[in-house]
Protein backbone atom coordinates (compact mmCIF):
# COMPACT_ATOMS: atom_id res chain seq x y z
CA UNK A 1 0.00 0.00 0.00
CA UNK A 2 3.07 2.52 0.65
CA UNK A 3 4.32 1.65 -2.83
CA UNK A 4 1.07 2.79 -4.41
CA UNK A 5 0.99 6.07 -2.29
CA UNK A 6 3.78 6.92 -3.44
CA UNK A 7 3.79 6.39 -6.41
CA UNK A 8 0.29 8.30 -7.18
CA UNK A 9 2.05 10.96 -5.67
CA UNK A 10 4.69 11.14 -8.49
CA UNK A 11 2.45 11.01 -11.41
CA UNK A 12 2.65 14.73 -13.26
CA UNK A 13 -0.97 15.69 -14.51
CA UNK A 14 -0.40 17.67 -17.71
CA UNK A 15 -1.20 21.15 -16.00
CA UNK A 16 1.38 20.50 -13.81
CA UNK A 17 4.48 20.17 -17.08
CA UNK A 18 5.08 24.01 -17.19
CA UNK A 19 5.65 24.82 -13.52
CA UNK A 20 8.27 21.71 -13.29
CA UNK A 21 9.71 22.07 -16.71
CA UNK A 22 10.36 25.55 -16.15
CA UNK A 23 10.26 26.56 -20.35
CA UNK A 24 12.07 23.28 -21.09
CA UNK A 25 11.59 21.00 -23.55
CA UNK A 26 9.52 17.87 -24.14
CA UNK A 27 10.19 14.24 -26.68
CA UNK A 28 7.47 12.31 -28.15
CA UNK A 29 7.78 8.22 -28.22
CA UNK A 30 7.39 9.29 -32.34
CA UNK A 31 11.29 11.77 -31.28
CA UNK A 32 9.23 15.20 -31.81
CA UNK A 33 11.48 17.65 -29.54
CA UNK A 34 8.32 20.36 -28.61
CA UNK A 35 9.12 23.75 -26.50
CA UNK A 36 6.82 24.29 -23.22
CA UNK A 37 5.15 27.48 -24.13
CA UNK A 38 2.85 27.63 -20.88
CA UNK A 39 -0.08 25.40 -21.68
CA UNK A 40 0.84 25.35 -25.55
CA UNK A 41 3.60 23.61 -27.23
CA UNK A 42 5.93 24.32 -30.21
CA UNK A 43 7.37 21.94 -32.65
CA UNK A 44 10.47 22.75 -32.84
CA UNK A 45 11.07 21.23 -36.56
CA UNK A 46 7.93 22.79 -37.60
CA UNK A 47 7.63 26.21 -35.27
CA UNK A 48 3.66 24.71 -35.58
CA UNK A 49 1.93 25.27 -31.99
CA UNK A 50 -0.50 22.83 -29.92
CA UNK A 51 -2.17 22.24 -26.39
CA UNK A 52 -0.12 20.27 -24.07
CA UNK A 53 -3.24 18.02 -23.44
CA UNK A 54 -3.32 16.89 -27.27
CA UNK A 55 0.02 15.48 -27.18
CA UNK A 56 -0.24 14.70 -23.16
CA UNK A 57 0.09 10.80 -23.86
CA UNK A 58 2.61 10.94 -26.52
CA UNK A 59 5.35 12.37 -23.75
CA UNK A 60 8.31 10.53 -23.35
CA UNK A 61 10.76 12.85 -21.77
CA UNK A 62 10.53 16.37 -19.75
CA UNK A 63 13.58 18.64 -19.85
CA UNK A 64 13.50 21.46 -17.97
CA UNK A 65 15.38 24.91 -18.85
CA UNK A 66 19.04 23.85 -17.57
CA UNK A 67 18.49 20.29 -19.70
CA UNK A 68 17.73 18.18 -16.34
CA UNK A 69 14.70 15.45 -16.64
CA UNK A 70 11.97 16.18 -14.61
CA UNK A 71 9.34 13.73 -15.85
CA UNK A 72 9.24 10.65 -18.10
CA UNK A 73 7.68 7.82 -19.11
CA UNK A 74 8.85 4.35 -20.22
CA UNK A 75 6.12 2.84 -22.20
CA UNK A 76 3.16 4.53 -24.19
CA UNK A 77 1.35 2.86 -21.97
CA UNK A 78 2.91 3.82 -18.42
CA UNK A 79 2.03 6.93 -16.06
CA UNK A 80 3.91 10.02 -16.86
CA UNK A 81 5.95 9.95 -13.56
CA UNK A 82 8.30 12.71 -11.97
CA UNK A 83 11.89 11.74 -11.68
CA UNK A 84 13.35 12.37 -8.40
CA UNK A 85 16.55 14.12 -7.79
CA UNK A 86 19.35 11.54 -5.67
CA UNK A 87 22.34 12.74 -4.35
Amino acid sequence: MEVSRKQESLKVPFYELPLIANHGTIRTFQRRIYEIKGIVVKDVATGKLERLQNIYYEIRTVKNRKGRVVAKRKNPTDELIRVVKRN
